[in-house]
């Protein structure tokens, strides 16, 4: 019997799903790249309470999407929660065209759960396109991952100059503008390309008995309670529901799944060092999303962003700088991807614990160039902007030894049974870093220039050198996996 033939050609579908995310990330890049500005220089508020509501914002924006990736698995299906979460980012946008402070918070609150319900099902979708072990695959999620970074390079750029001009009504539908825009292709187009795909599964839970259900209930509890400050009551439920829902697993799970083989003492240590090593990717994501609060006020307020050319004066908006780091991303991931491949065939590649110290050398170097800009601020005077452009250049080399090779790590490390949740739980050091980077970055101007970026710099070396010194013993609990 002849062998398969292997197509080169990607799925029409592909297509389709790479526009849907394109503009959704074009929508959510082009807002989150002036939000900080907003808060501040349109609404008023004072720098650490916004820089505390968007770390709040942008955090809870990962942990949403344990929410909506369960609902479309039980209930809603791929499909329709991508619809859903384009309807609420969508609308989420619009709303916060309108500058009052409580729009402000409900157009939030919308965008978090859209962003729940659209990016852990879109990413899904991709998955369903290929068969298991089709050889296509790797190459529909690289091209999956170019689209985000298209959407996120021209997001900033498409509101800039209506932010600049403080126009953010304008700037803001425009972001709500390109969601549409996606939803619209994504209807039209999933009928002829995708039938079928993402559909609700045939048989689902009663509702109202579903357990999960009563713990999400709790946890949407826990997140009010957070939001409006009451931290300790949020800890406490927090820790009622851990205590809840390890009873459940034990006493009632546990009953269903009898025969299941128990962990090794392999995978347990395998497990460990996927915990370990999300402990330590929390402080990057913390220093490195500096990007959207401290780094954009730094560019708005201390950069010199205008330029003359053919006799006229121009000025960069901003949130430009924004779009530097997706470019970079295109620019330099496949330079990277042939790095390690070369020094892979040498024998000399660096294990994923030794890659992740050298990105922090590489954020830390990158915080480095903005000591020294803090340094060349004189009485009134501006830095360059090409302090800004090499930060973001280093910083994006940093994020390719870190990103992909700590997803790629866990899908190595994880036991087959675990995967989505030992996933799930290396997003949650997203949603922890998030949270910190805008604590910190409520320290920008209280403190100054020089000592801010300057712990950005001393923290991820003390960080790589603890790492360093646990290098050993986790390379030995990797158990061979490089």
């Amino acid at each position: 019997m002849p062998a398969k033939a292997i197509s080169d050609k990607q799925p029409t579908a592909l297509w389709l799903v790479f526009a849907t995310e394109m503009w959704e990330r074009f929508s959510y890049y082009a807002m989150r790249s002036i939000l900080i500005l907003y808060m501040v220089y349109l609404l008023g508020m004072g720098k650490e309470n916004a820089s505390n509501l968007y770390g709040t914002f942008t955090s809870l924006v990962y942990l949403s999407t344990l929410l909506g990736g369960f609902l479309a698995d039980r209930y809603l299906g791929q499909k329709w929660a991508i619809v859903i979460g384009g309807l609420f980012i969508a609308g989420g946008m619009f709303v916060m065209s309108v500058p009052s402070l409580g729009m402000l918070y409900a157009a939030m609150g919308c965008i978090i759960l859209g962003n729940g319900f659209f990016k852990p099902n879109i990413t899904a979708i991709v998955g369903q396109l290929y068969e298991k072990n089709d050889p296509r695959r790797d190459g529909g999620f690289t091209i999956f991952y170019m689209s985000v970074n298209i959407g996120a390079f021209f997001g900033p750029l498409a509101v800039g100059s209506f932010a600049l001009a403080d126009n953010y009504t304008v700037a803001f539908w425009i972001a709500g503008a390109g969601m549409i825009i996606g939803l619209v292709l994504f209807l039209l187009g999933y009928k002829k390309f995708m039938p079928g795909v993402g559909l609700p599964p045939t048989k689902k839970p009663v509702f109202y008995k579903d357990p999960a259900i009563w713990a999400l209930a709790g946890s949407a509890a826990l997140v009010a309670l957070y939001l409006t400050g009451l931290h300790a009551l949020a800890w406490i439920l927090f820790a009622i529901l851990a205590i809840v829902y390890l009873f459940y697993m034990r006493n009632v799970k546990g009953k269903k799944s009898e025969g299941t083989q128990p962990l090794t003492k392999t995978e347990k240590q395998q497990i460990a060092v996927i915990g370990i090593m999300a402990f330590f990717t929390i402080f990057f994501w913390a220093a490195f999303e500096q990007a959207g609060a401290a780094l954009n006020l730094f560019a708005y307020e201390y950069t010199d962003r205008v330029f003359h050319l053919f006799g006229k004066t121009w000025e960069i908006p901003a949130n430009w700088f924004q779009s530097l780091n997706p470019l970079y991303i295109v620019i330099f991931a496949p330079v990277f991807s042939k790095i390690w491949l070369a020094l892979a065939k040498k024998g000399k590649e660096p294990s994923t614990p030794a890659k992740f110290v050298i990105s922090l050398w590489l954020l830390a170097i990158g915080f480095a160039i903005m000591v020294l800009g803090a340094f060349a601020l004189i009485g009134n005077a501006k830095i360059s902007l090409f302090y800004l452009a090499f930060t973001y250049l280093f910083h994006t080399f940093s994020e390719l030894c870190i990103s992909p090779v700590g997803k790629s790590m866990v899908t190595k490390l994880a036991p087959a049974r675990l995967v989505s949740l030992l996933m799930g739980m290396w997003f949650l050091s997203n949603a922890a870093a998030n949270k910190l980077a805008g604590v910190y970055s409520g320290y920008f101007q209280k403190i100054s220039n020089v000592q801010f970026f300057l712990w950005l710099v001393i923290v991820p070396l003390l960080v790589s050198g603890i790492l360093m010194l646990c290098m050993k013993g986790i390379k030995k609990w990797m158990h061979g996996v490089h």
